[in-house]
């Protein structure tokens, strides 16, 4: 079914929920008036004025908040309802419906109930006779299952009516629809075992599960680091704050690479309320390099209360978590950073002697091409002497209903082999050090690596120093 155009969805929608009422008011019992057994005077302004449905994306989002008082009957066969049905609905007939089924359901006092079928017609037949009997907190779905399939679980790009630029901004919001909707309870892949501690107290960096932080929302900060305000806007974990990358490097050139000064990343810390001792889990959604950058922003200002969450928001959505787009109130906190927290940063200068003494390893985390020399967006190709190359996402896994690390035993395994052992100094370098953040964070406080460096300049800052070695290839000088 294709989905209704925006322009065309209000005038539309109503009418055809009018329509299918005003038939079910003639199969339940003719007449126009309450005293012919008809539709009341009331149901008729709802119809009129459309409040007798609910959209498809407005019921989508009530149900992701977890809105309370909100009740969901689902009037379809019994099979139907068992393949899938809209998560925490019952199950009921029409007839059951408006019987003693029913009316238990109503005894509860909900707030909202929405009934749905795979259309309107069913649903709509109930909502007149309900409406005869007082019942003015239902609603019907409008389109049924069928639209809202197609609205909130078909991809923008094929709704037909979405340019490039609405599908592309869309793109999010159906990602985490898609996870909460149809992915609930999948399982992580099997290349992946938890890595979530669950600490009783939030102490050092670590990795936390989701339903650890449900149990916490309120008692914990949460933080959202994905990069566009706009996405955060339209959905996020409920009380989430939001805290992405950019702004937080300061310039190299025309690039923004530096992570900025402690004192600095303290002032954004303590606008979004955010205190020495606030506890802090940090999300993203399918970039971990913007969760582990923005972790170690924390760490220059030597906040160790800190954690990310494992699988990511699209987790969260998948675990069935609330989530909305409500803006936060925050009451701004001081954050007093502490002197010489940052002890991971390596500098070019620095790293350059170490090259030089040969007594330092090398992990070049971006891709071969860009490694090799094959590619370059730098002042030169290649790499710094003596690296060695490993693509940071070969790492992580990401799934429609999770992004996640592998499994401690095969990341063991795949370093060893690449000749990385625990004790050694390693240095992790990428282009501008974002993803390199990744691999640092990992190897340091999953691993448990004892001495591993962040080279935040990267190749971009190495590449510009015309008086430092540079290899291609099999390692020829540039």
């Amino acid at each position: 079914m294709n989905a209704v155009s925006e322009d065309r969805k209000g005038p539309v929608v109503a009418l055809g929920a009018m329509v299918f009422l005003v038939v079910a008011a003639l199969v339940l019992g003719g007449g126009g008036s309450r005293e012919a057994g008809g539709v009341p005077d009331a149901a008729l302004a709802a119809i009129e004025t459309g409040a007798d449905h609910i959209d498809a994306e407005d019921l989508a989002d009530r149900i992701m908040s977890g809105a309370s008082g909100l009740a969901l009957v689902d009037v379809r066969p019994a099979a139907e309802y068992a393949q899938w049905h809209l998560p925490q609905a019952v199950h009921m007939t029409v007839p059951e419906l408006l019987g003693a089924p029913g009316d238990a359901l109503f005894a509860r006092n909900p707030e909202l109930v929405v009934l749905y079928s795979n259309g309107p017609a069913h649903p709509a037949q109930a909502w007149i006779e309900l409406q005869r009997r007082g019942r003015t907190n239902v609603l019907v779905l409008d389109g049924g299952l069928d639209e809202f399939r197609a609205r909130v679980l078909t991809p923008p790009s094929l709704r037909g009516a979405a340019d490039e630029a609405t599908a592309k901004a869309g793109a999010q919001l159906f990602a985490l629809r898609r996870a909460f909707f149809l992915r609930a309870g999948q399982p992580a892949p099997a290349t992946v075992k938890p890595w979530a501690t669950d600490p009783a107290d939030l102490t050092a960096p670590t990795v936390v599960s989701t339903r650890w932080l449900a149990e916490r929302l309120g008692k914990v900060t949460v933080v959202d680091v994905r990069e566009n305000k706009a996405d955060h806007e339209r959905m996020h974990v409920r009380g989430a704050v939001h805290l992405p990358v950019k702004g937080m490097r300061d310039k190299f050139g025309e690039k923004e690479l530096f992570l900025q000064p402690a004192d600095k990343l303290a002032a954004r810390f303590g606008a979004l309320g955010i205190g020495n001792d606030t506890p802090v889990v940090l999300y993203a959604e399918d970039k971990m390099q913007d969760a582990t950058q923005v972790a170690l922003a924390f760490l220059r200002a030597g906040h160790r209360r800190l954690a990310i969450l494992e699988g990511g928001l699209l987790r969260w959505a998948a675990d069935q978590l609330p989530m909305d787009g409500a803006a936060v109130a925050v009451t701004p906190a001081q954050y007093a950073p502490i002197a010489d927290a940052d002890d991971f940063t390596i500098t070019v200068d620095q790293l350059a002697q170490r090259v030089q003494a040969r007594d330092v390893e090398i992990l070049d985390v971006r891709p071969t091409d860009f490694f090799v020399g094959d590619k370059s967006t730098e002042a030169r190709p290649g790499h710094i002497p003596g690296a060695r190359n490993r693509l940071f996402s070969k790492d992580l896994v990401r799934t429609e209903s999770g992004h996640w690390w592998l499994a401690a035993d095969e990341l063991r395994k795949q370093y060893d082999a690449l000749g990385f052992a625990p004790d050694d100094s390693i240095v992790v370098n990428c282009r501008t050090g974002h993803t390199a953040s990744t691999t640092y964070f990992l190897l340091r406080h999953m691993l448990g690596y004892k001495d591993v460096k962040w080279f935040n300049g990267s190749w971009t800052e190495w590449a510009e120093r015309k008086d430092l070695p540079a290899e291609t290839g099999t390692g020829a000088k540039t």
